[in-house]
């Protein structure tokens, strides 16, 4: 799963697991470590999106509107 994600993470992404799957639980550990380990701070989707005063552009991308 790190091989797939590692190059690709950035700030504001959002990764989406499935806890169905076979390795997720097994992985998971070691995801956070690997995310943490690149400086990256792990939240709740709550903390990342707009409640308010927001648009959503052609990227769906959610930006704020002052």
């Amino acid at each position: 799963m790190w091989n797939r994600i590692k190059d690709k993470i950035g700030a504001g992404d959002i990764i989406l697991m499935h806890n169905g799957t076979e390795h997720t639980a097994d992985s998971l550990d070691m995801l956070i470590k690997q995310i943490q380990g690149k400086n990256l701070e792990i939240v709740k989707i709550s903390e990342l999106i707009y409640k308010e005063n927001y648009t959503i552009d052609m990227n769906g991308t959610q930006n704020f509107n002052n």
